[in-house]
């Protein structure tokens, strides 16, 4: 997949009988013409390079930085040097939940926009003055999560809602065609099985109940 865009294109148009998003369905893409079921919950980590000395921003401070009125990490504790703002491309669910949660939709002055979390870490990873988001399940030791306004970014933080960044991850599929298609239904009734939540958390996400 190319990003949460094409999940409600290829139900529609009949290419895919369940489509993936990791953020709601927009208003614009008809959610009435779809079923629609949260099957889990991500958190979004902000990361940098682990050389990086600064550990802990506040939600206005990375809102800051995302739009440009921060541009040195001097200015946050850390050491001299230009911040490489990195984010996800237009299509990216990851990037509309960033966006939204920190109230820079259509302000962010991105240096690169990147189309999948791989490249978003590689690039932190190689560049010190990086900072970045992606899925905290995608979070290794090659990059560093920052705490969000002196919380951690961890499941239990997220499910206590202390962490506030975090957004759904949902799947959908035409109008009751999960009551009407046998496939389907039997798909949705193992995702909210104690088998399919294993395998969700597996994936370092939280599960959700159904609906």
């Amino acid at each position: 997949g190319n990003g949460s865009g094409e999940g409600p294109t290829a139900v529609a148009d009949g290419t895919a009988q369940i489509g993936d998003l990791s953020r709601n369905v927009k208003d614009e893409e008809n959610p009435d013409s779809f079923d629609i079921y949260q099957i889990a919950i991500d958190g979004i980590a902000v990361v940098v390079n682990p050389e990086n000395p600064v550990g802990d921003l506040t939600k206005e401070q990375i809102a800051q930085i995302y739009t440009g009125e921060i541009t040195n990490w001097k200015d946050l504790g850390g050491n001299d040097g230009t911040i490489s703002v990195i984010g996800r491309d237009a299509q990216s669910g990851t990037r509309d939940g960033f966006e939204s949660i920190f109230g820079v939709k259509e302000k962010c002055k991105y240096a690169a926009e990147l189309g999948a979390t791989g490249d978003v870490v590689t690039s932190v990873a190689s560049d010190p003055n990086g900072i970045g988001y992606i899925s905290l399940g995608s979070v290794n030791d090659k990059i560093k999560a920052l705490k969000v306004g002196g919380v951690e970014a961890n499941d239990e933080n997220i499910i206590n809602g202390s962490y506030v960044v975090s957004r759904p991850f949902v799947q959908i599929c035409k109008k009751g065609a999960s009551e009407s298609d046998e496939l389907i239904k039997a798909w949705f009734d193992f995702v909210y099985s104690d088998e399919g939540k294993a395998v969700i958390e597996e994936c370092k996400l939280i599960p959700a109940e159904r609906p």
